[in-house]
């Protein structure tokens, strides 16, 4: 069992399915399902985490409204330690407002309130003394803790022996890599989606896209890309992992269970490809649900999975 410290968002995400377009000139459309669940790529890493058997932390803003009680229910459930959470008075919980089709495709209207609140100053470090791994995530929407504050926090883990790895989001603000190029240095991990590497690195090709990373000072990339699968990268292999084929409903959180799958495998002695395969099996449970923590039971449920499917496709480059 790793002990593994997430520092990010968690947002309440609003599900309402199936939205196959919007019409604003109409006032009245019948909705199957609206859900009301937890949700945000540190929240949705903390649960994938505590219920693959890890022994989880999590560090993040909160509000002071009923939704912001709702999501500390989320992580209390999985017996996540939210003792060292952040809640801020007078702020309202940062919220998703998710338009789900019925080929599982979505689209996010987003609401970032407690997200923005949240600085490094906030954090307690001292928590670092009893983690294996660091995983940053939210990215982008913390505009007071993302760049220079994330650095800080990378920085001591570094020197306390923790792993480090981050996920980003999307950087409405356009600035991308310019605000945090200076967290590479201090990244053993590094997952962004293709979507994100593509804004991150102006490169074409998955593999220069890697190969940006790595030459900026991080030690292991994977970059996401959909149904296409996952590429990884450090400085001696490369390849490209394939997807599981699964019947889909929601997209939402499959990056999120890679990341956590991934992570998960550090505690286990085996080699790039299983871990990547692993990681791949988690975003597939996920994506035959709706909700973006759904599916991912145990890490005997992901291993039986793997057992009894054919294997994803691996290309090495």
């Amino acid at each position: 069992m790793q002990r593994v410290l997430c520092i990010g968002e968690t947002t309440v995400d609003l599900i309402a399915f199936p939205v196959e377009k919007v019409e604003l000139n109409t006032d009245y459309h019948y909705l199957e399902s609206f859900l009301i669940k937890a949700g945000g790529d540190a929240h949705n890493n903390a649960v994938d985490m505590a219920r693959l058997g890890n022994r989880v932390t999590y560090v993040g803003p909160f509000g002071d409204d009923i939704f912001a009680d709702n999501c500390l229910e989320s992580l209390k459930k999985e017996k996540v330690d939210i003792s060292n959470i952040i809640r801020y008075p007078g702020v309202k919980q940062s919220k998703s407002l998710i338009l789900l089709n019925s080929e599982g495709k979505r689209t996010f209207y987003q609401n970032f309130a407690s997200s923005e609140a949240f600085e490094s100053a906030d954090i307690n470090t001292a928590m670092l003394d009893d983690a294996d791994i660091l995983q940053i995530a939210g990215t982008f929407h913390m505009k007071k803790f993302d760049g220079e504050g994330a650095a800080v926090i990378l920085k001591k883990a570094k020197e306390k022996g923790v792993i480090t790895s981050m996920d980003v989001t999307t950087d409405r603000t356009g600035r991308w890599g310019e605000i945090i190029e200076c967290n590479y240095p201090y990244l053993d991990y590094f997952l962004p989606s293709i979507e994100q590497a593509v804004h991150l690195t102006h490169k074409e090709r998955v593999s220069d896209m890697a190969e940006y990373f790595i030459e900026k000072g991080v030690g292991h990339v994977v970059i996401k890309a959909g149904e296409t699968g996952a590429y990884y990268k450090d400085k001696n292999t490369a390849f490209m992992c394939g997807c599981y084929k699964v019947p889909v409903k929601d997209t939402t959180g499959a990056g999120d269970a890679f990341v956590s799958g991934f992570l998960t495998t550090l505690g286990q002695n085996t080699d790039a490809v299983d871990k990547m395969i692993f990681a791949t099996a988690c975003s597939a449970q996920v994506i035959q649900h709706v909700g973006a923590c759904e599916g991912i039971e145990s890490f005997d449920q992901i291993s039986d999975f793997i057992r009894q499917n054919p294997l994803p496709e691996i290309k090495e480059d």
